[in-house]
């Protein structure tokens, strides 16, 4: 935006549709800016475009990780005692995600579907763990990349268990340290998505993806 002035660059800030980021991280641009001429000024200290740079990003990596954590808090944890998949609303994809666990070998998988059904992408990963928590959180973890991979805005997120839900959602304290770096990522990326919800139905429900994942458990199947 070269030639525009402070007030159409905030503005431009302001219309952005990222959520805000843009804004926050501007700001914080901004408020470095401020400091480095007040040190200036009082400190008469060399101003340095790198080093206000670091700490504007330092403090736009902590202000969007609690905007991220604020966000969390608001997401739905739904339970549906449905028989049989339900197709989400217009405009929604549903992710169903399932994670298998045998012997320190897992295997996780994601498939999106809208919502007349269609299949729109589905994916499974293969990979050496400790515990079937840990499969778990994979699982969920490939559900978001691969909502991002198509694009959407909109998405719910069902399997047949609802701790890792309660994990993403609740406070950071209390996260199992095995699966602590793949929540926070995935609370992260709950700000990509205009809408997001988790659902937990009986495993039934779910056949496809954990038929999935125990195929790709028995095959080794990354894809």
């Amino acid at each position: 935006m070269a030639g525009s002035s402070l007030r159409q660059i905030i503005q431009h800030w302001l219309s952005y549709p990222d959520q805000g980021i843009m804004l926050n991280l501007g700001s914080c641009i901004l408020w470095n800016i401020w400091k480095m001429r007040n040190d200036l000024v009082c400190n008469n200290s060399q101003p340095s475009t790198s080093q206000c740079i670091q700490k504007a990003l330092q403090d736009f990596k902590l202000f969007d990780l609690q905007n991220a954590l604020n966000l969390c808090s608001n997401i739905a944890i739904d339970e549906n005692n449905a028989i049989l998949w339900e197709a989400p609303p217009n405009c929604v994809i549903k992710i169903n995600v399932d994670a298998a666990f045998n012997n320190g070998d897992a295997a996780a998988d994601a498939i999106a579907r809208d919502s007349f059904g269609n299949h729109l992408g589905s994916g499974s990963i293969c990979f050496n763990t400790v515990s079937s928590t840990v499969a778990e959180e994979k699982a969920y973890g490939l559900g978001m990349q691969l909502a991002k991979r198509l694009q959407v805005s909109k998405i719910v997120v069902e399997w047949d268990a609802s701790d890792i839900p309660k994990a993403i959602k609740g406070s950071t304290n209390e996260i199992p340290w095995s699966i602590r770096s793949t929540i926070l990522s995935i609370r992260d990326h709950i700000k990509d998505f205009s809408e997001i919800s988790f659902t937990s139905v009986p495993r039934d429900v779910n056949a496809i993806a954990h038929d999935l994942a125990q195929s790709a458990i028995s095959n080794n199947v990354n894809r």
